[in-house]
């Protein structure tokens, strides 16, 4: 069951949404909007500044995860950035899930983190890297289509957490 929800949420990766973006941070017990980065931000990241996916398809609510998702120009792309954040969950939530496997703890500007990969489908390959956000967590996931061409997924989300980072909520002082 938990595969094909997670097999289902790549397919809403490919859904279009998410209208104007604008530029904050969370307040305590509010959740961090991924929308808010802006699209310069996004272009500057080599990302298609005018494609955003709000959300988890039409109809589909999950209230405790914000989603926002970005891609590469072009109508055939090889991924997508799929960037969720929750007030509710923590990245010890993560280390934990027995479903995420490959799994190592990161240091991410001071920030604890977890870069994992999950088994969700024979026909992506994802990787993953939770940050710790106060309040919660914010999820870094890029799905990658084609798993024939060597290209690791770790790496790309990877260079887009090291592009994006400093957009995140402040960390606990």
């Amino acid at each position: 069951m938990r595969k094909r929800a997670a097999a289902l949420i790549g397919v809403f990766v490919l859904l279009a949404g998410c209208g104007g973006s604008t530029a904050g941070s969370a307040v305590a017990g509010e959740r961090w909007d991924p929308c808010s980065i802006t699209p310069d931000v996004i272009a500057a990241t080599d990302l298609n500044p005018d494609y955003r996916d709000e959300g988890w398809g039409e109809g589909i609510h999950v209230d405790d995860w914000a989603r926002c998702s970005f891609r590469p120009d072009g109508v055939d792309v090889p991924y997508t950035l799929s960037v969720k954040s929750s007030f509710q969950h923590t990245v010890d939530e993560e280390r934990s899930d027995v479903s995420n496997i490959d799994g190592r703890n990161l240091n991410i500007d001071g920030r604890d983190s977890f870069l994992y990969k999950t088994d969700v489908a024979q026909s992506i390959e994802d990787c993953n890297i939770a940050i710790d956000v106060p309040p919660g967590v914010v999820v870094f996931s890029v799905i990658y289509r084609n798993r024939e061409d060597g290209i690791d997924p770790c790496v790309v989300v990877q260079e887009h957490v090291s592009e994006l980072e400093q957009y995140l909520p402040p960390t606990r002082k």
